[in-house]
């Protein structure tokens, strides 16, 4: 039997985000996959005994869970120089948060560029840090998984992979469900009865500023901003400010958990995903699967997964807030609602977590 440690950081961090969604959904779906002939044991740094039970209950077919006897930042630093790693056949990593070393087998994955191709929307210590583990999977890396063909291409301009690329994307999380009490829900988070939404963690890259001053400009219509503060200082209180939006108009939620995040998208009279780049952009595909249009920016792989399903504006170029304004108002097009809200639905149902574990575990095949 193959002893593999699957490495789940991402999945009890501080703030997971989207790449610890996509973890926690594409190793459930593959522990249930995997033959008798594969050990699947979760690795996370060291965290409380509550925490570890609650990994067991998110994912119960792991072959169990081994805690390193060093936190998260200590671990960081200890991988990035090929020490303190867990001494199995293989390892498997969700992100590049990896024990990539000579002996054994490693598959990793790079979920964007952002590192390389805008640094100065993370921080410094953190574009360093993924840029120098990203040279680590050149060296020692037998697959690297990305999530869309876009980050594919965006790589092979700063990593030597070869053919050791292979793609592996995320779907809508099951648990995404809406719920019955889905008014009530959303009565008690104060919520007017018709606005817009923003889904994810808050940061510099993330482009919610500029969805603010294209608000700004239309009256009304008011903002509904799901998702954990991340780094470099972005307030949502701030930004009303600077944008000279009216408070009244955006309601900050901060995390919610999938029932109320169901309840609110779902109500939603659009999603909006501004960023200035992506490597795969989750929240477009959950939104469609629950029947709400999407607006974008011109990220490639937002483009990629939405397909033809969504509205593309070019929020970073020029007069980028002012179309970005117009195709908001253009959402108060019902029979143009109805039409992104089906094709959304289709695009959204091509997408599934057993498929992305099926080719997962062909990786794992590929090192026999």
């Amino acid at each position: 039997m193959t002893s593999t440690a699957v490495i789940l950081d991402q999945v009890v961090a501080p703030v997971p985000g989207g790449i610890g969604r996509y973890a926690l959904n594409l190793v459930r779906a593959l522990t249930a996959r995997v033959d008798g002939s594969r050990s699947l044991v979760g690795f996370v740094p060291r965290v409380s005994r509550d925490t570890v039970r609650q990994l067991e209950g998110f994912i119960p077919l792991l072959n169990g869970i081994e805690v390193s006897p060093f936190p998260r930042a200590v671990l960081a630093r200890a991988w990035e120089r090929g020490v303190a790693v867990p001494k199995h056949e293989v390892t498997y990593s969700p992100s590049l948060f990896a024990p990539l070393v000579e002996h054994g087998q490693h598959i990793v994955t790079i979920h964007d560029a952002v590192p390389w191709t805008h640094p100065e929307t993370l921080t410094g210590r953190g574009a360093r840090w993924h840029r120098a583990m990203g040279e680590r999977a050149c060296r020692f890396a037998d697959i690297v998984v990305v999530p869309t063909d876009a980050v594919a291409s965006r790589l092979s301009n700063f990593l030597s992979l070869g053919n050791r690329i292979r793609v592996i994307g995320g779907a809508p999380t099951s648990d995404l469900v809406v719920p019955v009490d889905s008014d009530n829900r959303r009565s008690a988070l104060g919520l007017p009865d018709v606005y817009i939404t923003f889904v994810g963690t808050l940061e510099p890259r993330k482009g919610l500023e500029q969805l603010l001053i294209a608000l700004a400009t239309i009256k009304g219509l008011p903002l509904v901003v799901i998702g954990p503060r991340g780094w470099g200082g972005v307030s949502v209180s701030d930004l009303v400010t600077r944008t000279g939006i009216s408070p009244h108009r955006v309601h900050a939620l901060g995390r919610l958990d999938d029932a109320d995040l169901a309840a609110v998208l779902s109500a939603s009279r659009g999603l909006v995903v501004p960023s200035i780049e992506e490597g795969f952009g989750l929240p477009v595909l959950e939104a469609m699967s629950l029947g709400v249009p999407v607006i974008h920016s011109t990220a490639e792989a937002l483009r990629e997964v939405a397909g033809q399903s969504a509205i593309s504006v070019d929020v970073h170029g020029k007069d980028g807030t002012i179309k970005l304004a117009e195709a908001l108002t253009g959402l108060d097009d019902e029979t143009l609602r109805r039409d992104l809200a089906s094709r959304g639905k289709a695009r959204a149902a091509q997408f599934s977590w057993d498929v992305s574990a099926a080719r997962l575990v062909s990786v794992f095949e590929e090192l026999r």
